[in-house]
């Protein structure tokens, strides 16, 4: 989440089935997203952390926020949101004309971005491809970017998640590999 000015204010990740830390409430809960744990970090009122700018704040998301986590955009005031990668399974910013509460908060939606779209899509297609192998999945992200899937494929079969895991710059030497392999 950053501010008006560009400034990064919260930063949330995924801590689904993550031990509880103590510190975040949702930890360790099926609604632990990344997108809620960042916006929790927020109030627009009151303390601990008091943003009362918070409607000009922009959340960025690798995925298409999901019902419940654009459910948190709109009840925790944010009115920006940036995804790079749409979600056909559990994407949920069509709910953003769904009702007439929810067109009256006024939320900018921008997204996919196709060059960030087909890598995230590649490293998730990758990671459940080692991890679950879910057909339906891949066939879901498949619709709406071929091309990330398919390096995703690649990738798995080139091993590269597993490999470069070891490597000193795991993340720079997959960007390499994207890099390299990528279709427009």
């Amino acid at each position: 989440m950053v501010n008006a000015q560009g400034e990064v204010v919260a930063v949330g990740r995924n801590q689904i089935g993550c031990a509880g830390d103590g510190i975040n409430p949702l930890a360790a809960h099926q609604l632990a997203h990344a997108e809620a744990n960042a916006i929790l970090q927020l109030s627009e009122e009151g303390m601990p952390n008091l943003h009362p700018d918070i409607r000009q704040y922009t959340l960025y998301a690798v995925m298409e926020p999901c019902p419940f986590c654009f459910g948190a955009v709109v009840m925790g005031s944010i009115r920006n949101v940036k995804f790079a990668a749409r979600d056909g399974h559990g994407g949920a910013t069509s709910l953003n004309d769904a009702s007439a509460y929810i067109r009256s908060k006024k939320i900018k939606v921008e997204g996919p971005f196709p060059g960030l779209e087909r890598w995230e899509i590649a490293m998730l297609s990758c990671f459940e491809l080692e991890h679950r192998a879910s057909k339906y999945l891949l066939d879901v992200w498949r619709k709406d970017c071929p091309s990330g899937v398919s390096l995703g494929e690649r990738m798995h079969k080139d091993r590269i998640l597993y490999e470069y895991a070891l490597s000193e710059e795991p993340f720079a030497a997959v960007l390499d590999y994207m890099v390299k392999h990528s279709v427009p």
